[in-house]
């Protein structure tokens, strides 16, 4: 689960291929980017456009991996009114 202090601490921001089995396998997280804050990986994602045929994944320093559904509900939490 996704903690406050999640939004705060280094985060990872991966791309993977559209429609891909999530199942057992391990994502390989040797070409994502780093983050200062889980906050800015996510704004990324949401603001800048994704490689053709790919989608953003973010690992959060907890280890809760956020999967592109979850990504613009974090991203209207985080806005604010």
């Amino acid at each position: 689960m996704l903690t406050e202090s999640d939004l705060n601490a280094p985060a990872q921001l991966h791309y993977e291929t559209v429609g891909a089995s999530k199942g057992d396998r391990q994502r390989d997280w040797g070409d994502a980017r780093e983050f200062p804050s889980l906050r800015e990986a996510v704004h990324w994602a949401m603001n800048e456009e994704a490689p053709a045929g790919k989608h953003a994944v973010i690992r959060a320093a907890s280890g809760h991996v956020l999967e592109p559904e979850h990504l613009e509900e974090i991203w209207a939490s985080v806005q604010g009114p």
